[in-house]
């Protein structure tokens, strides 16, 4: 079993449409092979369990709930939703989720991505780390 890490960190302050895709930015670090970025999301290849840390600052355009949730393969990962609620527009809260994902088989490839929720937001700064366990 071979040790993969990833972090990943946006701070383009990208505004995200409703149930669109937030972008992981740029690899900072990486080791091992199990892991990568591609484009706006992150691959986990091979065996094993793969535990995901998420920390998202959001400004959402109005006021009411915004939520980040983590989608493996384009399906919620049950319990990968972080929420908060604001009373008003242009208030800033951070968002975190914790999770981990399991790929079944040695050939299996599974794509992490992150969708906003709630309503339109900008994400000041967004910090993705994924390692294989």
């Amino acid at each position: 079993m071979s040790k993969s890490a990833i972090y990943t960190t946006n701070t383009t302050a990208p505004t995200i449409a409703v149930d669109g895709i937030i972008p992981v930015g740029t690899t900072t670090r990486r080791y091992g092979c199990n892991i990568r970025q591609d484009g706006n999301a992150i691959t986990i290849c091979g065996q094993g369990y793969y535990l995901v840390n998420v920390s998202a600052t959001v400004t959402p355009a109005a006021a009411g709930t915004v939520s980040v949730t983590a989608q493996k393969d384009g399906v919620a990962i049950v319990g990968a939703t972080g929420s908060e609620t604001v009373a008003a527009a242009a208030t800033a809260v951070n968002i975190g989720i914790t999770a981990i994902v399991r790929n079944a088989c040695g050939c299996d490839i599974s794509i992490l991505s992150f969708i906003l929720g709630g309503g339109a937001a900008v994400v000041d700064n967004f910090a993705v780390t994924v390692e294989k366990l």
